[in-house]
């Protein structure tokens, strides 16, 4: 069974039993410069992964191949966030169980995990449900981890993260990295730098 914790949110505590977190710009440093895809891609605004879907299949399975590729060539620049590898650890050592839920290959995701030595309960790529913001890959999350979707929390750094936490009835939180997001917010909290997440742990 889950370690009994809380997270305090709209001055109140509720219950928590796993958290998963984002992985680009949430666990690690931003490693991935998108605006170069999109040039490689001949693409300009948008969810790169939902136009993809828009694509004849042969043309989809060719796009999905330099997607990997870029994913692949980004991994040899990652470094953990600043007071990530802390913060997970504390987590863990509080006995909650840990998820990556990430847009990113799962190939890729092993790589991340391998070269910064990162060890969590669950790993959640694109391959296994349908990425963020679809809020399926949060309930096959829950379902992994043996918690209800309501105690389980989704951390991460872009609107697709809170996005799918509050469509699949989590509760979220977001991690602007100090900057000022610029979408509206509607997360069920804000923080900064992510080992502010701990003071709201119980």
């Amino acid at each position: 069974m889950p370690h009994p914790r809380t997270i305090q949110l709209h001055g109140s505590a509720y219950p928590l039993h796993a958290i998963a977190f984002d992985l680009d710009s949430t666990l690690t440093r931003p490693y991935l410069d998108f605006s170069r895809l999109r040039r490689q891609l001949n693409m300009s605004e948008g969810d790169i992964l939902k136009w993809v879907g828009t694509l004849p299949p042969e043309e989809q399975r060719h796009t999905l191949q330099l997607i990997d590729a870029f994913e692949q060539d980004g991994v040899e620049n990652v470094e953990w966030n600043d007071g990530a590898r802390e913060t997970l650890a504390t987590v863990q050592a509080m006995g909650l169980p840990t998820a990556i839920v990430t847009r990113n290959s799962r190939a890729s995701l092993l790589a991340v995990c391998q070269r910064l030595d990162i060890t969590v309960d669950v790993l959640v790529a694109r391959e296994d449900a349908p990425p963020k913001p679809d809020p399926a890959c949060l309930h096959h999350t829950a379902r992994q981890l043996d918690v209800a979707i309501a105690h389980l929390v989704m951390v991460g750094d872009y609107r697709h993260d809170t996005d799918a936490g509050r469509a699949a009835g989590a509760r979220t939180v977001l991690l602007t990295n100090g900057r000022t997001p610029s979408w509206e917010v509607d997360a069920d909290l804000v923080i900064h730098r992510l080992s502010e997440l701990l003071t709201y742990i119980g």
